[in-house]
Formats: structure tokens, sequence, C-alpha cells
């Protein structure tokens, strides 16, 4: 149950994320050049919240935690 409701927060966290990261690049269409949005993107704490939230997503689908152990 707990990687049931580990999938779901990393999942929606990911999507809004990521989905705020896309509207970064809106400020191309304002005349900043490539170079300084994707610096400025990299600096965001959205940034580093959809690499986090990525890893966990991965661990929790591939199983890379550590297994339970068996019940005696």
């Amino acid at each position: 149950m707990f990687r049931y409701v580990l999938l779901l927060v990393s999942y929606g966290l990911c999507v809004m994320s990521v989905t705020q990261c896309i509207l970064y690049l809106n400020y191309r269409t304002l005349g900043y050049s490539w170079s300084a949005v994707f610096n400025f993107l990299l600096h965001t704490a959205e940034f580093y919240l959809a690499i986090g939230s990525l890893i966990v997503l991965f661990s929790v689908v591939y199983g890379l935690g550590p297994s339970r152990s068996p019940s005696s």
C-alpha cells in the first residue's frame, strides 16, 4: 500500500513540475535567448522536483527499494 501511495504522490509531483517547466519555455516568446531560458530553468526548484520525482517513480516501478522480509 505504501508503494502505491508513493507512486501516486511522485506521479502527481512529476506532472505538476514538468508542466511548470514546460510553461517556463514561454519566456522564449518574450525575447529571451535559449541559453537564458535553459539557464533559468536549470536553477528552478521545479526542475529539481521533476528529477527527484522521476527517480522515485523509477525506483517504485522497478522495485529498487529493499525487499520485504518473509513472514515467519
